[in-house]
């Protein structure tokens, strides 16, 4: 069974990435090319760091 705090939380979280990152890569158009790995290789670390951060909340909802 589902804890539904925790998974509204991870819901919440998601959504804010997701909005985030959108609104990053709409940026890129107003950044010289030259600027935009810098900005990809941040976006592959914050989206890595909350898919963890999600990973280990269920895990802990399992335990």
């Amino acid at each position: 069974m589902s804890d539904q705090p925790e998974d509204d939380a991870a819901a919440d979280l998601a959504k804010q990435t997701l909005d985030g990152t959108r609104q990053r890569l709409a940026d890129l158009d107003s950044l010289p090319i030259s600027e935009h790995v810098a900005v990809f290789d941040q976006l592959h670390r914050d989206l890595s760091t909350v898919l963890n951060t999600i990973d280990q909340q269920e895990d802990q909802g399992r335990a």
